[in-house]
């Protein structure tokens, strides 16, 4: 579902000293707050206003585009991509989103189209992701012909679910006992897993999952015990761990789904 039609300008070189206005629509998703999306818009505004000779696009993408509900404090994902790396170009990028409120808000993802083109087989679990929700805020959609290697998807795939595996032991080891840590340790793991999990379960049954509930479901499907990733759901919904044995049971649980996807990574 996506929000009704929000109007950007959009610079068009007249001359040599003349801008253009085009108007485009913008397809946001429609839960994103009405002044977190005028926000974004504004911002968008900015980059192409103090970086019209460089910049190439501008996509928003991840938890803003997929969430059935989006809070207005929520982190605000953004690529940018622009024509050269230098000092000057950064500076640039940093003069626009010094001038924002969001600015605490929103993850950069700075690249050139050089990187953005040599960076898909490195990290093609985050572009699958953002090809399957995203917005073109200004500038060219550079993403929606990425090509993404399925044997590229199935190593880094493993490679995430695995690391998820290993900071969860460490951290329980070095941490089990500060409630709020653990709490945030698993509250951390939500996205971390869900975002590999998207992955194997495409790469098994062959099906696209965008929201967090159908991916749930999907790996369910898979065989694997889910119920941990739903009680984290929970306690985002404000319903909270009630004592220290459902923390240790939760995270247990937790641990075991993540070893257990990741065999099953290791067998695609």
């Amino acid at each position: 579902m996506t929000s009704p039609l929000y109007l950007k300008l959009h610079l068009t070189d007249l001359g040599l000293f003349g801008k253009g206005l085009l108007l485009e629509a913008v397809n946001m998703n429609a839960v994103i707050p009405e002044s977190l999306q005028k926000d974004l818009l504004a911002l968008a505004e900015s980059f192409k206003d103090g970086m019209s000779d460089q910049l190439m696009s501008l996509v928003l993408y991840g938890g803003l585009m997929k969430n059935d509900l989006v809070k207005e404090r929520d982190l605000v994902n953004l690529m940018v991509v622009v024509k050269e790396i230098n000092v000057r170009v950064l500076g640039l990028v940093a003069d626009v989103m010094a001038k924002n409120p969001r600015r605490r808000q929103c993850r950069l993802l700075t690249l050139s189209l050089q990187d953005l083109k040599s960076s898909i087989d490195v990290f093609p679990i985050k572009f699958l992701d953002m090809q399957q929700d995203y917005e073109v805020l200004a500038g060219d959609d550079l993403v929606k012909d990425l090509e993404i290697s399925r044997n590229n998807l199935r190593l880094r795939c493993e490679q995430e679910i695995k690391n998820l595996m290993l900071r969860l032991r460490q951290a329980y080891i070095a941490r089990s006992e500060n409630e709020a840590t653990i709490n945030r340790t698993m509250l951390g793991s939500y996205y971390d897993f869900l975002m590999a999990a998207d992955v194997l379960a495409e790469l098994k049954t062959g099906k696209v999952y965008r929201k967090d509930d159908d991916i749930i479901d999907a790996n369910e499907g898979l065989g694997l015990d889910m119920s941990p990733f739903r009680r984290i759901q929970q306690i985002r919904q404000g319903k909270p761990i009630k004592d220290a044995e459902e923390r240790r049971t939760t995270y247990e649980q937790l641990m075991a789904t993540v070893r257990q996807a990741a065999v099953m990574a290791d067998e695609l």
